[in-house]
């Protein structure tokens, strides 16, 4: 069986916050499973299964919302609040990325603790690698799955694997999918959806966001 991908073709900054800090919550507006909320003044809707500053839509109707607050669960009635007391995450597992001279998001990183730059691309449904690179990090890719790759140059072949590891600063996930193309292409590694879907990942202009899900 073979798999399809398609590839498309970010310096850092940390935050410094306090470990805990006291938000107002209330409940704006009521419907069946969506709510709007005001968080210190923030209005935000949320739909079931949404979260938002900590705060997780379980479910709603006309009369109530079920809210979980940091693994907590309270119910609110229409205009109902709560000033709330919570440790903050790490701040190490939040940073931001800038976009460089040539206006792309690449950052430093590690795949299976060796150090890679990462090209960071939201158009790409994986990981990718070119088979050089695979090959410097210690990878067997040829014992992974056989796959074609929708690149900018056409179709390419390759394996998908499964990496141990990937690592951005104090972000760090386990057996992440990824594609090892053979050739020279990509020529950098592509940080693509098999990463990015399992973090917070907000862009705002020049600058990405990127944050751990706790």
């Amino acid at each position: 069986m073979k798999i399809i991908i398609f590839i498309t073709l970010l310096s850092i900054s940390f935050f410094q916050t306090n470990v805990y800090a006291s938000h107002k919550i209330q409940v704006m507006a009521l419907f069946t499973d969506k709510v709007m909320i005001s968080i210190d003044g923030k209005q935000k809707i949320l739909k079931k299964g949404d979260v938002f500053q900590g705060v997780k839509l379980i479910s709603s109707d006309s009369h109530g919302a079920l809210l979980e607050l940091h693994g907590k669960k309270r119910q609110f009635k229409l205009g109902s609040s709560i000033s709330t007391k919570f440790k903050k995450p790490d701040p190490s597992q939040e940073f931001i990325v800038w976009k460089d001279l040539t206006h792309m998001f690449r950052i430093d990183g590690k795949i299976n603790n060796t150090s890679v730059k990462f090209l960071i691309d939201t158009g790409a449904s994986a990981i990718a690698l070119n088979s050089n690179t695979a090959r410097k990090i210690g990878l067997d890719y040829k014992k992974g799955l056989p796959l074609q790759a929708t690149t900018a140059s056409g179709i390419a072949k390759g394996y998908q694997v499964t990496l141990n590891q990937v690592k951005l600063g104090h972000i760090k996930l386990y057996n992440v999918k990824a594609a090892v193309l053979e050739g020279s292409f990509p020529t950098e590694v592509l940080l693509g959806q098999t990463f990015l879907s399992r973090i917070h990942m907000t862009r705002d202009g020049d600058k990405m966001i990127l944050k751990k899900k706790f």
